[in-house]
């Protein structure tokens, strides 16, 4: 049930609002006014409303919408979410995406591990709660409650993003808008009550429109998970790239990544090892993973771990030779026979090592 998450054709809405600026309202429209498949608002304040310059029906409970569903969005007080979760698991639904919080990230755990049991009982796979959801530009599927002059909207293109944090997607979607970069797909899961980080990577990494799937990691929430992600990063890593970052590397920040999603820190250097293990490529800032993720969507996989750097600046080059080194690359002495041809090719001041420098002097 897990592509019906990301790609479906039919949505209910569930706390769909008429208020501007409120969650209900941006995500229905959203959904209306760019969404490809059939959209259900569902609010028993309202029978039928002018909206977006079109008539629009709500229907009183997800109950009384006669159309199959494949994913209900709920976007209601946490209090009321476990009876709505009943109702479309009664209904057939097999996919819920829970955007509202006040669950186990603000203490309350007794109502999370209730929407769990009702998710369990009925068989819904449910994304969150305390999440924005899915953002996907093929089809604009689209649940992030920000308005596109709050975060815009990329276009479609090679790269996926599965994200603990709501605030760092919608942040990583304004900045990839901006520059016009292809993002084809979002995901921010939240609490991971039930549908994980492991769950997305496979489904990302079954879609053919995804070249290299980005991660933006906090912690993990249950034992055993670290191992699941190890096995399954392994299986896709080379076939497909993964990129990650992994926020909350100190004791301060440890301390706000239980607070933020009730996940368990860990330490860096198990996360650090993890990646190495998997193939991960492992970035130290948000920016940095996208710079790399763009490298390798555009750019065929290095076959190995040696570098040869050209540089028309002696100090630049060293620089490069630093960074590399760092992140355990290999940067050799390049080979006499090869030295001889370039000594014959360059200025005769040119350094022809590794970094290889044609000076400022060089052209063309």
């Amino acid at each position: 049930m897990i592509p019906k998450l990301i790609d479906p054709q039919s949505v209910a809405v569930v706390g769909a609002s008429t208020k501007p600026g409120s969650v209900g309202y941006v995500i229905l429209e959203n959904l209306v006014t760019r969404f490809k498949g059939e959209v259900y608002p569902v609010n028993p304040k309202y029978d039928e409303v002018e909206l977006w310059g079109r008539r629009i029906k709500f229907y009183k409970s997800v109950s009384e919408i006669g159309d199959p569903l494949d994913v209900v969005v709920v976007a209601t007080p946490a209090p009321t979410v476990p009876k709505i979760l009943e109702e479309a698991g009664m209904k057939g639904v097999k996919a819920a995406i829970i955007i509202s919080s006040g669950f186990a990230e603000a203490g309350n755990a007794e109502l999370e591990n209730w929407v769990k049991a009702v998710a369990k009982q009925y068989g819904v796979r449910v994304l969150g709660p305390n999440c924005i959801g899915i953002y996907n530009a093929y089809t604009n599927f689209d649940t992030v409650f920000l308005p596109a002059d709050r975060a815009g909207r990329p276009p479609p293109g090679p790269l996926a993003l599965i994200s603990q944090s709501g605030a760092v997607a919608a942040a990583i979607m304004d900045w990839a808008a901006r520059r016009r970069l292809g993002l084809g797909f979002l995901a921010n899961y939240g609490n991971k009550a039930d549908v994980t980080e492991v769950e997305l990577l496979e489904a990302f990494a079954a879609d053919h429109r995804v070249k290299v799937i980005t991660v933006y990691i906090e912690g993990f929430k249950y034992p055993g998970e670290a191992r699941r992600f190890l096995e399954t990063a392994r299986k896709i890593v080379p076939k497909k790239p993964i990129v990650a970052y992994k926020a909350g590397r100190g004791g301060a920040a440890q301390r706000a990544v239980k607070s933020h999603t009730a996940a368990m820190a860990g330490t860096y250097e198990m996360y650090r090892g993890l990646f190495q293990q998997a193939g991960v490529v492992e970035a130290s800032s948000v920016r940095e993973m996208f710079d790399m993720a763009k490298a390798l969507a555009t750019q065929p996989t290095p076959r190995g771990r040696r570098v040869l750097v050209v540089s028309d600046s002696g100090g630049m080059g060293i620089q490069a030779v630093d960074a590399l080194e760092a992140l355990g690359l290999e940067v050799p002495e390049v080979p006499e026979s090869i030295a001889r041809e370039l000594k014959r090719e360059l200025l005769p001041f040119a350094a022809v090592s590794n970094p290889i420098d044609v000076t400022g002097s060089a052209t063309d």
